[in-house]
């Protein structure tokens, strides 16, 4: 039997191909994606429309990263900021505010920190790795529903790994990411309408 045809700059398959909607752009603040293995090859996952969109990011997979020494140079050049829904966390409009605030401190000299996964797969990929927990960490201002529709969370306050990068950028640099939020929509748009018609409904 014949494989599908994928593209290889997204590897989907080329009916799926999403790269002819993705804007490249610049961010300053620098992005580290530590992605689930079970998240690289699946249909509905987003970063790979993140990784494709902006100029600075790096995506690590895998589960335990305790012995990637290139994760830890990388985590070592620059402040980062885990995000991470916590009591402590600090929230990006805090975050830009003390860079306008202080002349000291740059954008340039953060870097964000996301884990890509499902809640319990995220979960699992912080207890497997401890040094994350020293990582400060960062929220989200405000949570609006998401448009993840092709993918069900158990938490009300879910949102896909492009929707919450997105917030954050978008918080401490302004509004030049929305070409995230297109592509976005074409894979999610694209995704319900090769649903079977029953189940498009749902949606």
């Amino acid at each position: 039997m014949t494989k599908r045809a994928r593209c290889p700059q997204c590897n989907r398959a080329i009916v799926a191909c999403f790269c002819d909607t993705i804007t490249q752009i610049e961010n300053e603040l620098s992005v580290i994606i530590l992605q689930h293995t079970s998240e690289v090859k699946h249909a509905k996952g987003t970063t790979k429309i993140v990784e494709l969109s902006l100029n600075n990011i790096e995506v690590f997979v895998g589960e335990d990263f305790t012995d990637n020494s290139e994760l830890k140079e990388k985590l070592a050049t620059k402040k980062s900021l885990l995000l991470y829904p916590q009591e402590n966390a600090i929230s990006p409009s805090d975050l830009a505010s003390q860079i306008n605030e202080n002349s000291d401190i740059k954008l340039s000299d953060y870097q964000l920190v996301a884990i890509d996964g499902s809640w319990k797969k995220a979960f699992k990929i912080l207890q497997l790795n401890p040094f994350l927990s020293q990582i400060p960490a960062i929220g989200i201002d405000a949570i609006n529903e998401s448009d993840y529709r092709i993918r069900k969370s158990s938490r009300s306050d879910s949102l896909s790994t492009l929707e919450a990068v997105h917030s954050v950028l978008t918080t401490v640099e302004g509004d030049k990411f929305e070409g995230l939020l297109t592509s976005f929509k074409a894979m999610v748009d694209f995704q319900i309408k090769s649903m079977p018609k029953d189940v498009q409904g749902r949606y």
